[in-house]
């Protein structure tokens, strides 16, 4: 059953890159928008299931809580800019290299096996990085200047990955001591309030017009939605690693859409990477 929630999170979280690249908004303005959405859908669940949120505020638990929130705030950021600026699937490839550092951290942190296959696993994951990303200093300037600029939101992806990581470990620390629903509120509400206090202060707020564009935004916040529960749910029920191993299946869907959506083919080194990566 974790394997199946952990499917449709890549599946639902492939969609909404795909839309997040359509839009030309501040990305800080998509998290806040997909999160207010969030917050606005759970009210009725909460409500109807009479789940008491403030259980979560009892300690230990509230550290990892609030931990959690703030990681997956930062990493759900990283994403979104990644998507925008660069091919989804090499964007995918980048953030979903965080197994490697789950197992890592997860082996330090909550006591879970690393063997020797994790190794070689973490190893191949993270030359697949490598390719994806082309760092100058070991594939040269390239043309111009994009490869310095692909290699910098490359950095940005991966930080949402190493985000990502610490978010999973504070979600398997928790367990099933806190409902689903409840960490999805509190990390909707905390990657709700920074993002527009990021985009006051910079000036860059933006209230979308009516038609297409407004409902583009909602169907982020919708798919945003569906994806997050589906993968905290999976967190629940499934070790901290085989949960981010399956969502590699998102560079698939990256690929794959940035092809048929976008009409852009990646590059041999992209493809490479990529594969790398996923079979790791």
């Amino acid at each position: 059953l974790g394997i199946l929630y952990g499917l449709s999170a890549s599946f639902f979280i492939s969609v909404m890159s795909a839309c997040v690249k359509m839009t030309s908004y501040y990305f800080f303005l998509l998290v806040a928008t997909r999160s207010a959405l969030q917050i606005v859908l759970l009210h009725p669940i909460i409500i109807y299931q009479q789940i008491d949120i403030r259980k979560s505020f009892r300690l230990p638990q509230a550290y990892f809580v609030f931990g959690r929130a703030i990681a997956e705030t930062i990493s759900v950021s990283c994403q979104f800019y990644a998507y925008q600026n660069m091919n989804i699937g090499d964007a995918a490839a980048i953030i979903y290299s965080s197994p490697f550092i789950t197992g890592i951290l997860a082996a330090i942190f909550l006591k879970e096996k690393f063997t020797l296959f994790n190794l070689l696993a973490t190893i191949v994951s993270f030359g697949g990085v490598i390719l994806v990303s082309k760092p100058p200093f070991i594939f040269g300037s390239g043309e111009g200047d994009g490869t310095q600029t692909n290699f910098g939101v490359a950095g940005i992806a991966f930080c949402g990955a190493i985000c990502t990581s610490i978010a999973i470990l504070n979600v398997r620390k928790i367990g099933n001591s806190v409902d689903t629903y409840v960490l999805t509120y509190y990390f909707s509400i905390v990657c709700c309030i920074v993002p527009l206090i990021i985009t006051g202060i910079t000036g860059s707020f933006e209230l979308p017009p009516c038609g297409s564009r407004r409902l583009l935004l909602l169907t982020i916040g919708l798919l945003g939605f569906l994806g997050h529960l589906s993968f905290v749910k999976a967190i629940q029920l499934e070790e901290a690693m085989l949960v981010a191993v399956i969502r590699t299946v998102d560079v698939l869907f990256g690929y794959v859409l940035e092809i048929t959506v976008f009409g852009t083919t990646p590059s041999i080194l992209s493809i490479i990477g990529a594969f790398l990566v996923v079979s790791s």
